[in-house]
Order: structure tokens, then sequence, then C-alpha cells
């Protein structure tokens, strides 16, 4: 435990180093508030000490300007304080956040098949949160908490010795019970955390599946879901708030105890006359006082449980290791690339292979078609490709390169692909089709978007390029977001490309066109294009045919349509390309 809670605190001073000149001036400025808040009493005392004792009029008008002045002040200090104090917190977790976010997207999809969108929005951010609220508070409060009860203390002991002895007892039983019992709630916090991910999954998974959840009249099971994931948030949030309010309790009890007896005290020393009505009022200030930092040191050690359980669940998170292993090799050849897989062998788990032992080879320049039923392994080609898994055996070389020895950044930057599940982002439609990379020029967009049929629907938009698209795509229909994304892809400039059913959204006459654009693009790269329609694949040089994972056959188009032997002459012939959906 003592190791864990190094670790925490070494990783914790990490990302408050970078705002430690700002840590220093909100320590300083927390002094000042400080050593205002013990003076305001004390001007209190001294004016019902001059009122009571007949002092003159100038001088209680004295006192009380004074009495207004540190009470501006010292809120403004306040103000200052907090602003800084928030200022700190956002800064340091805002890196966090960052480091969780660029490490989550280098991790390899089989992590991500494993994670929901909700879940992961729960940990890079509601986690985060949790720590930013501890991070704001814990300089102002616990710092300026303990800085203030010794202030007190050690004024007490000025007055009355025995009254300054129970305020110590109560101030260390307090501290020393929310030291023992810090931890009680961490464990139920994480659980809280967990079940609130679950709902938040739940949420976002039936959103993106709302067409499917209506048209089948499902909404009553996601909505009795929905009710037992709201029960599961509410009962581990009740029983992590019950054990995290455990030392706020005991300081309650405490401090009962302890402002009896001050006040019994010092009634009997005013009584006896040993102080003045105004140290009366002092001391029962000063008690109240002393029960303010305690209660905020409680309602932090509430903070620190669900702090921690963040603090956790991040730095497990940050322990993830992708299985993907960057390679040291930036260069390729110029121009169109070769490509080779020699017996590769896949599978997304090891009791269910989904590539076996397949081996091909394309020159630079040419163009593969790959056909094959749904669920025969032609979308795992290009994952493997792209380095999305590892193999689970044989090589695949890029230009003659292992990719496995490849840098990632080079590996992207030479091969591009567009999936069948086109994602569109908040932003124009310049940004959407160069992702964001502001050294595409729009001449270039534009001579793209015409080779691909797309220059009059982006030449009808109202602000053309600079016309705003929302996240998701909503705003195009599906034929116009495949085209899309495959404007974007050649803009890359990629030299080896993977078009994975870039037809499948298009209607009859769009195809004919996207197939003429893609010709033309394709001119200078080398491409793969996955089909179930064989009117896809009429202008590719090589053909292979896969099954259960499986390389059926592979060879030249025009050979293999000669052969009436082969897979693909007897799909030609057949004319059925229902046999392969």
């Amino acid at each position: 435990m003592a190791d864990q809670q190094k670790i925490s605190t070494i990783w914790l001073l990490r990302y408050l180093k970078p705002v430690k000149g700002r840590i220093i001036l909100l320590l300083i400025l927390l002094l000042g508030s400080t050593g205002l808040q013990l003076m305001n009493p004390q001007v209190i005392q001294r004016f019902i000490d001059a009122a009571s004792g007949g002092g003159g009029m100038s001088e209680l008008l004295e006192l009380a300007a004074l009495f207004l002045v540190l009470a501006v002040v010292n809120q403004s200090l306040g103000v200052a304080v907090t602003y800084l104090g928030s200022d700190v917190s956002w800064r340091t977790t805002n890196r966090l956040r960052g480091d969780l976010l660029k490490h989550c997207l280098r991790l390899d999809m089989r992590f991500h098949n494993q994670k929901t969108p909700g879940e992961m929005i729960e940990r890079v951010d509601g986690d985060v949160s949790n720590i930013s609220n501890f991070f704001a508070m814990f300089i102002v409060q616990v710092i300026g908490s303990f800085v203030l009860l010794a202030g007190i203390l050690g004024f007490m002991y000025t007055v009355s010795v025995p009254i300054a002895a129970v305020m110590t007892a109560f101030t260390l039983l307090s501290v020393l019970a929310m030291t023992i019992i810090r931890n009680v709630g961490v464990q139920s916090s994480s659980k809280d955390r967990e079940a609130s991910a679950a709902l938040f999954s739940l949420i976002e998974e039936r959103i993106a599946g709302i067409e499917d959840v209506q048209a089948n009249g499902q909404v009553p099971y996601v909505m009795n879901r929905f009710y037992r994931a709201m029960r599961a948030v509410f009962l581990k949030g009740r029983k992590a708030w019950m054990l995290r309010v455990v030392p706020w309790n005991m300081t309650v009890s405490l401090f009962t105890l302890a402002v009896t007896a001050v006040m019994l005290l010092g009634v009997r020393s005013y009584m006896q006359g040993e102080i003045s009505l105004g140290m009366l009022y002092l001391i029962y200030q000063y008690t109240q006082m002393l029960n303010d930092p305690i209660e905020r040191l409680g309602d932090q050690v509430q903070e620190f449980q669900k702090a921690k359980s963040g603090m956790l669940r991040s730095r497990e998170l940050l322990s993830q290791r992708t299985e993907i292993l960057d390679g040291e090799e930036e260069w390729l050849p110029d121009g169109a690339l070769s490509l080779e897989f020699e017996q590769v062998s896949f599978s997304y788990s090891k009791d269910k292979p989904v590539l076996q032992n397949i081996s091909f080879s394309l020159q630079p320049g040419e163009r593969l078609g790959i056909i094959g039923r749904t669920g025969s392994g032609k979308s795992s080609l290009s994952r493997a490709l792209l380095r999305l898994y590892n193999l689970d055996s044989g090589v695949i070389r890029i230009g003659g390169v292992d990719i496995t020895k490849l840098a990632l950044p080079a590996l992207y930057r030479r091969v591009g692909m567009v999936t069948q599940d086109v994602q569109l982002f908040d932003g124009t439609l310049r940004d959407n089709l160069t992702l964001f990379n502001e050294n595409v020029t729009d001449a270039s967009i534009m001579e793209t978007i015409g080779q691909l049929g797309l220059r009059p629907w982006i030449s009808a938009q109202p602000e053309g390029l600079d016309t705003h698209l929302s996240s998701g795509g909503s705003s195009l229909s599906a034929g116009e977001a495949q085209l899309f994304a495959l404007a974007r892809v050649f803009l890359a400039k990629p030299s080896l490309i993977v078009l994975d059913e870039p037809s499948s959204r298009l209607d009859a006459a769009t195809e004919a066109m996207l197939q003429a654009g893609v010709n033309q693009l394709l001119r200078h790269s080398t491409g793969i294009i996955i089909a179930h329609r064989l009117a896809t694949l009429e202008q590719v040089d090589k053909i292979m045919v896969v099954g259960d994972g499986r390389q059926l056959e592979f060879g030249s188009r025009e050979e293999l349509a000669a052969n009436p032997d082969s897979h693909y002459a007897r799909l030609l012939q057949s004319g059925r390309e229902e046999e392969l959906a």
C-alpha cells in the first residue's frame, strides 16, 4: 500500500510540475487570505472591549473601518485563490486528458474492440473530472485549512492553555480519524465510476443504433436495460457516498464535544474575571472557525477518495500496452509500391482463425480484386496490411520492406484505405476532405472531387468547401459519403490503396462514374479492391478468391476468366452475384 501511495504521489507530481509557478503564487495568496481570516475576529474583539469599556467614538469608527477594509481585501484574495486554484487544476488535468486520449488512440484494435465509446468517454473525461475537482481545491482547502488551524491554535495558547489544549485534542483526533479511514470509500467509488461507464456505454450504443431499435420495436427492451443500469448507478453511488461521508460524521461528533468543553471553560474564565467579554467572543469565534477547516478537510477526504479511484483507473488505462510494436524503418521506394503476402495467418481469437496461409504478390502499379462470401476474410486482409492487428504467422512486405520493420507513420503515409464505414467529422467540407491538413490546396481538392463526380454537388452547397458538416455525416447520403471518403484518401496521394467495397452504397449510374474516377486516380498507385459486385473488378489485373479464410485461387483476371474450371469463371458465367452475399 505504501509503495502504491508513493507511486501515485510521483505520478501526480509529474503533472503538477509544469504549473509550479502558479502553485507558489497560490500559496502566497493563500497565506495572505488565512492571515486576514485570523485578524478579523481580533478586530471585532477589540471593538467589543472598547464599546463595553466606554471607548471613544473615534476609536470605534477606526476599528469598524479597519474591519471593512480587511473584509474587502480578504474577499478579493479569496476570489483570486479560487480562480488560481481552478486554473491549476484544469491545466494539470487537461494534460492528463490529452495523455489518456493519445494513449488510447495508439492502442491496438483488440483493446478498442473490448471497449465501447461510452466507456472510453467516462475513462478519459469522467475519471479525470474527479481528479480535477480534487486538484482545484486541494491546495486551497487542505493547505489553507492546516495553516488556519495552526494560526488559531497558536493564538489560543497565548490566551488560555486549557482551552487551547481542548481545541488541539479535537484537531488531532479529527485529522487522525480522517487519515486512518481516508481509503474506506476508494473501492466503492471505483465501482461507482464503472457503473456510470456502463450506463454511458448503453446510451451510446442504443443511440447509435436508433434506426434498428425503432424499426424492430425494441424501445421497451432498451428502456428496461436503461432502468437496470440506472439502478446499478444509484445503488453503487449511494454506497460510495455513505462510505465517503464517514469522516465527516466523525468530525461532527468530535466537534460537538469540543465546542461544549471550550464554551464551558470560556464562560467559567469570564465569570471569574480572567478574560474580557471581547475575548470570550474571540474564543467562541475561533472555535467556530476551527470547525470550518476540519469540515473542509473532511470534504477533501471525500474528494480524495473519488480522485484516487480516478487516478487508479487512469493509471490502469495508461499501463495498457499495444500489441503493435512500432518499427524504425522510414524509407520506402518512390512511386507505386509492390506488395507481398507470404504464408500469412491471422485470427481475432486463438480458437477461430480468420486467414490461413495467404500468399500472393503484386508488382508496383498492379491492381488486385478480392472476392469471396461475407465472412470469408476479405476485410481482414486489409486490417492485417495496415497493422491494425498483429499476424499470427507469416510476413507482409510493402516495397520489399517487412511492415513490422516500418515506422507506423511511414506506413500510413504511403498506404491509404477506404472502409465500408465512412467517418465524417464536425467541421467544414474542406476539413473533412483534407482531415484538417492545411497544406492541401483548394485547387487539388477540386481536381480530385471532379474526377469522382462530386464537383456539382459541392458547387451546389451554399458555402462551397466552407460548408459545415455535422458529425456522423447526416447531411450526406450514403453514396455521397462513400465518394467523399474516396476523395479524402486520394488527396493524400498514397502509393498503395485499399478500397473495401467502394461501390456497396452506390447506384449503377454513380458506380459507373466512380469507376471512371478510380481508374484515373489509380494510375500512379498499386490498388486492392475488395468487392461483392463483379462489375467493380473489370479493370483489375489480378483476382484472388477467398473462402473460409483460405486462398481458393489467385491469378490474372483474364486467365481466370478464360479458365472454365476457375471459381472466378464460374461466378462470371452464373451471373449470380448473390452467391457472394
